[in-house]
């Protein structure tokens, strides 16, 4: 477990590149210039993830047997590495679907963090759009009878207006023989293709407008068959002479992303965090109120199967909860009250679908952030060994024929676990 510091951290998100050399060409580059403008930003040893939006590159990447997480489970592994404040850089040229997913678990997970930043996509205003035209128009030098057309992955909705805000750009810069599309949405290969009519142009210089020219350019817009770009152009007329370029490896991007980077906006926190404030803890002793709940087929988790995780294993079972137990060596009495045990230290994200969670482990750290992480979520959580930290409190049962009863101490004194069992004693003699 890593210790919860609240360092910074950096999520790079892009879509993915399952090619080693393509990976290595295009997409490392931009990853690197990130993670070094991030470093002296931050501090040297700031924890930074690489997460891909991509399910299809993310299986082929495990094929060759490289790991790459999606967004939700790199932010978990900076979460569990002591990330309360993370930047989330993302690398999508324009706010299409993948973009959108990288939101959606951006927010998600967000309530686990101290402070989130997410950046929008590359080409997300005119400054963009300018920066980015300065670029092509430097790298693409206009030739008499000649075109350019690059193509990018597309979007539908707001996202198409970045395509037209850079072919705005690019006509301000004079540049009306760059023409800009897209395999989904507008502008459409149709659309491209009668520009290119109504310029007379006959040489195409074809190139994808992605970060890294993977499938999808190699298939879609460079392929020589089928309903590629460069394929229906030939068809077309045009001479077309296609170039697997991508973005990453330009500087131009590179700085483009770090300025991103560095202006990333906050995402809001909302998180159910109901742990007293230390000062009004100690301005006026709080008693702790009395809830009775139907735990019936209720999801409960107990981190620790070991002499005080087994008990409160053993009681939520008794009350019908559905108990899982998280241990790596739990005791009988914990594996005879589970419906699951999991023999294996606590990982994050193991009290997803629970109702109430139990922290008592021997090791004060993992209870610590067990007890954290539920707060964040707002998951009720009795950490055994820290009454300060819980949001609920695991009574003294006192059970009887047509009773229950539970006691805890009215607050946190040194003397009150002592109380509790007195009175809790005196109960059970009487309970019928």
């Amino acid at each position: 477990m890593g210790r919860m510091d609240g360092r910074h951290g950096l999520l790079i998100v892009g879509s993915g590149c399952a090619d080693p050399r393509v990976r290595a060409a295009y997409v490392a580059p931009l990853e690197r210039a990130l993670v070094d403008a991030f470093h002296p930003d931050a501090t040297a040893g700031a924890p930074v993830r690489i997460a891909f939006t991509s399910d299809r590159v993310r299986a082929a990447c495990a094929k060759r047997g490289v790991t790459v997480p999606c967004v939700a489970d790199a932010l978990e592994e900076l979460w569990a590495a002591g990330v309360r404040d993370v930047t989330v850089a993302v690398t999508h040229v324009v706010g299409g679907a993948s973009y959108r997913s990288a939101c959606r678990a951006v927010r998600a997970k967000a309530p686990l963090f101290d402070a989130v930043h997410l950046t929008a996509p590359l080409l997300s205003s005119a400054e963009d759009a300018e920066a980015l035209a300065q670029a092509i128009d430097a790298r693409y030098p206009r030739c008499e009878h000649a075109a350019v057309v690059l193509v990018g992955h597309g979007a539908d909705g707001v996202g198409q207006l970045a395509y037209a805000a850079l072919g705005y750009a690019l006509h301000l810069r004079g540049r009306d023989d760059v023409m800009i599309g897209a395999l989904r949405g507008e502008p459409s290969r149709a659309a491209v293709r009668g520009a290119l009519e109504r310029m007379g142009a006959r040489d195409v210089a074809l190139a994808p407008l992605m970060v890294a020219p993977g499938i999808h350019a190699q298939r879609d817009v460079l392929g020589t068959t089928g309903e590629s770009w460069a394929h229906l152009l030939s068809d077309a007329g045009f001479r077309a002479r296609a170039t697997a370029c991508g973005l990453g490896a330009w500087p131009e991007v590179h700085q483009l992303a770090i300025g991103h980077m560095r202006a990333a906006a906050p995402v809001e926190t909302v998180r159910a965090d109901i742990t007293m404030d230390a000062s009004a803890a100690h301005s006026a002793p709080t008693a702790r109120f009395p809830l009775f709940v139907d735990l019936s087929g209720v999801r409960c988790l107990v981190v620790g199967g070991g002499a005080v995780g087994s008990r409160r294993a053993e009681a939520l079972a008794r009350f019908g909860a559905r108990v899982t137990v998280v241990d790596p060596a739990p005791l009988d009495g914990a594996r005879r009250a589970a419906d699951e045990v999991r023999t294996r230290p606590y990982r994050p994200g193991d009290e997803e679908g629970c109702s109430l969670v139990i922290a008592a482990t021997g090791d004060r750290e993992a209870n610590r952030m067990v007890g954290d992480r539920c707060r964040r979520l707002g998951v009720p959580a009795s950490v055994a060994d820290a009454s300060d930290e819980c949001t609920f409190f695991f009574p003294a049962l006192c059970e009887g024929e047509h009773t229950v009863a539970g006691v805890v101490s009215r607050d946190a004194t040194p003397d009150g676990h002592v109380v509790t069992a007195r009175a809790a004693a005196r109960i059970r003699d009487i309970l019928p």
